[in-house]
């Protein structure tokens, strides 16, 4: 029995080639591109999740409030792990996670940036990193100790066995021997926390000064902890206000000051741009992509739809003789169904083909290592959809034609117009309306990044380089600021030697939402007073182009003007000044100083953020006596900002890399552009765009499949019509009206519908800029008018062709 479904299904599906291959392209198309989204959704979801522990395990998230404003973060003061593990007996584990780049010995005359993770010995306890070799109770129990990634091991080490064997690095004043007592199987790609080497924080002791460490107002790195059960959580956070009244003392405010958990299940979902030190994922990026997804399948599953209904006179006759030989509703559904799910299974092979060969391509332009695995998450996935759309596409006209009366279908009395034209006009119109919604969408981010890039961010940014130079640490922040910064400077000088070169500076911040430090001070009435603070040297405002619009620029030479600042606009504005220049920063903390310059407002910050408050000064010592409070979340060695004379960039190159070599011989050159890091601010959004372009132009091709095959069918079961109307002297131009009047009042409520739909949805995603731009109602306009030339085009192609036929010959009998 279920041998003949199929055979007939197959004998139906060949006989209508046409329609059988329209529909097999879309689904395909469809499958193709839906495969590559769900799977990278599962795989998005399936973050972090192969923790064992995932459930009771937490991450620390401080609250402070500044000016009223409660403001988060994950960064947590060094002492909170200890306090929290003497507060609180639910907590089993806990260990800080402190980043940090330091260089290590590659042989005995080169050295490379290292990048690591300072962690607790308790970490490996906490996280199921598969360990290699080592000992897993005590692998990170000495400060001397480290743990290394196979990749890390292979790099340092080649084939040799890297136990035992020590690697040199430089986290304070010197060099010290680091034994590898680990080794790590690669990170997943599902992991949130990714590093190539984990040393002891024991060794914090290098880089941050006793009183910094034992602080409640200096934050370095996060905290994790994990609890006895997912169910303390709140005991937990509802004995923090007691543990922050004991360690705080007089200083503690009832909810100015105060730590929660957040599961490390939700760490990886993050909207907000100061998401930790964690790699994460937008969690609208999510849905926007899986409704995209759905939509493409939608479309191609209508043209299945109005297909099956537009041939539903044919069928008709086909099931009025199956019913008369005995065939039952359910025999006549299952075969409808039949049809649908070949075709589907056909396109879902040929989608899996479409989406291996697009992965490169989506990877690409995700950033991501998605790798097409069909274990039993993916297979459910295909059946779910293979089963989705066999009755989402099969159903009606499968249940509607299998109900139709023999009797009136054999004797010709039957009449499907109403209905079968009716649904099959909605159909075509949610296929434009969708189609449209994505192209309005399209227009608008287009529009948008074209906007965000054209935009003048007050700064120059092109052909200007960026050239990384080694920090000198020490446990005493402002000596390794000012050291390094004398080391940047011989380097600055040496290019300031040739006349290839226009200007360099120095600078800690490059350019980003988090490249500026975040410092405050306290106002005499008793507010916070937040800004943005760089250290810089040399030519940095010359280099950069910012504009001065009172005082002067910074003296150049190394030491001068070391008690002084420059500001910007904001600033200024923030503060009530109108004359910053004779002003004095309103906190008795800070050391003499002046104002000697202002700048002109400019976006260091991404075009999602609005300017804030920045201070430029020379010396950390000007700012950081008079400061109560300091945040840093980029890195913290100085760059040479470098702005050459000409266009040439590999003599450019060279040119840089010699005089390193004069300077730094023993140490690795890295470089980067500073357009480059600007662009990299709006990368996510980018590749949205990309990928709702691509979804609009799959989807306009499925609809466009969909309305010829409509067209067809609704003027191939006219033809007699069509001759009587030649008869009685119709031109072509008024059977092709006849047409496509139809066809444009379809067109047109789809538009109508989808336009300012587009603007509501996409109203939230714009809102993130603060700097934002609309396109006018001429770009909605002329995509309206290409929608409606589509239309035409397509179904007056198919009129001519039929108003051409010989009448005599769509007359005569049958």
């Amino acid at each position: 029995m279920i041998k003949n479904y199929f055979k007939i299904a197959i004998r139906n599906l060949s006989k209508n080639k046409l329609h059988t291959g329209i529909n097999l392209i879309g689904l395909s198309l469809g499958l193709g591109v839906s495969i590559l989204i769900f799977f990278f959704v599962q795989f998005e979801m399936n973050f972090d999740t192969f923790h064992s522990n995932s459930e009771n395990t937490f991450r620390l998230k401080r609250f402070e409030m500044f000016e009223g404003e409660l403001r988060s973060s994950f960064s947590t003061p060094i002492v909170s792990a200890p306090a929290l593990q003497e507060e609180f007996p639910q907590i089993q584990n806990v260990t800080r996670m402190i980043s940090g780049v330091a260089q290590a010995f590659l042989d005995e005359t080169n050295t490379q940036s290292q990048e690591f993770l300072m962690v607790s010995p308790e970490f490996l306890k906490i996280f199921d990193f598969n360990l290699l070799q080592g000992d897993p109770s005590n692998v990170l129990g000495d400060k001397y100790g480290i743990v290394i990634t196979e990749e890390t091991a292979g790099r340092y080490f080649g084939e040799a066995n890297p136990i035992g064997k020590s690697i040199r690095i430089r986290l304070g004043e010197s060099y010290e021997e680091y034994q590898v007592a680990g080794i790590l199987e690669d990170i997943p790609e599902n992991s949130s926390i990714k590093f190539d080497m984990l040393l002891n924080d024991e060794n914090l002791d290098f880089m941050v000064e006793e009183r910094s460490r034992n602080s409640w107002y200096n934050v370095f790195g996060e905290t994790y902890v994990t609890l006895s059960s997912a169910k303390q959580e709140q005991d937990v956070e509802a004995g923090m206000e007691a543990m922050m009244k004991k360690v705080l003392g007089e200083d503690y405010e009832e909810g100015e000051y105060f730590f929660t958990l957040e599961p490390i299940s939700e760490m990886h979902f993050s909207d907000d741009p100061n998401g930790g030190m964690v790699e994460t994922t937008r969690p609208k990026l999510l849905w926007i992509l899986s409704t995209i997804a759905v939509l493409i399948l939608l479309i191609a599953s209508i043209n299945f739809t109005t297909m099956a209904v537009g041939r539903a006179m044919t069928r008709a006759k086909e099931v009025g003789v199956r019913k008369t030989m005995g065939a039952d509703f359910g025999q006549l559904v299952i075969q409808f169904l039949t049809e649908a799910f070949l075709t589907t299974m056909a396109a879902l092979i040929i989608g899996v083909i479409l989406a291996e060969v697009l992965l490169p391509t989506f990877n690409e332009l995700f950033e991501k290592n998605l790798v097409l695995v069909y274990g039993l998450n993916q297979i459910l996935i295909l059946v779910g959809l293979v089963v989705s759309i066999t009755l989402l596409a099969g159903a009606y006209p499968a249940f509607f034609l299998s109900g139709l009366k023999p009797i009136k279908v054999l004797k010709g009395t039957l009449s499907l117009h109403f209905g079968k034209q009716g649904l099959r006009k909605g159909l075509v119109a949610i296929q434009f309306f969708i189609s449209f919604l994505l192209i309005a969408s399209t227009l608008i981010m287009v529009h948008q990044m074209n906007t965000i890039r054209n935009f003048d961010l007050g700064f120059d940014q092109n052909m200007v380089v960026l050239v990384d130079v080694p920090e000198i640490p020490s446990p005493s922040f402002i000596k390794t600021i000012n050291e390094s910064f004398k080391q940047a400077e011989l380097y600055r000088q040496s290019l300031n030697a040739r006349s290839e070169i226009q200007t360099a500076g120095i600078t800690i911040a490059t350019y980003g939402d988090d490249a500026f430090w975040e410092a405050g001070f306290p106002l005499e009435e008793g507010k916070q007073f937040q800004f943005r603070v760089n250290f810089v040297g040399g030519d940095y405002i010359k280099t950069l182009g910012l504009e001065l619009v009172d005082g002067r620029d910074f003296n150049p030479d190394l030491g001068a003007d070391s008690s002084a600042f420059v500001i910007n606009e904001k600033f200024a504005e923030a503060l009530g000044w109108d004359d910053p220049t004779a002003e004095m920063l309103p906190s008795t903390r800070f050391d003499s100083h002046e104002i000697v310059g202002v700048v002109k407002d400019f976006n260091h910050a991404s075009l999602y953020q609005d300017i804030e408050p920045v201070l430029f000064a020379k010396s950390p010592d000007a700012v950081f006596s008079g400061i109560n409070s300091l945040s840093i979340n980029s890195a913290t060695n100085p760059k040479v900002i470098v702005k050459g004379t000409g266009t040439d960039f590999e003599s450019f190159r060279a040119l840089l890399e010699s005089e390193w070599e004069k300077v730094f011989p023993s140490e690795a050159f890295s470089f980067s552009f500073l357009d480059e890091t600007v662009e990299a601010q709006y990368r996510a959004d980018e590749r949205l765009g990309k990928m709702v372009f691509f979804a609009a132009g799959i989807a306009i091709l499925i609809a466009a499949m969909g309305l010829f095959a409509l067209a067809a069918l609704s003027i191939s079961g006219r033809t007699k019509e069509i001759g009587i109307r030649k008869v009685l002297g119709a031109s072509i131009w008024s059977i092709s009206w006849m047409f496509n009047k139809e066809f444009l009042i379809i067109t047109l409520a789809g538009i109508l519908i989808a336009l300012p739909l587009s603007l509501y949805v996409m109203q939230s995603w714009i809102e993130q800029f603060a700097v934002k731009a609309w396109p006018s109602w001429v770009n909605f306009t002329l995509l309206a008018i290409g929608g409606i030339g589509f239309t035409l085009l397509i179904v007056s192609a198919q009129a001519y062709f039929a108003a051409q036929m010989n009448p005599v010959k769509t007359l005569k009998d049958e």
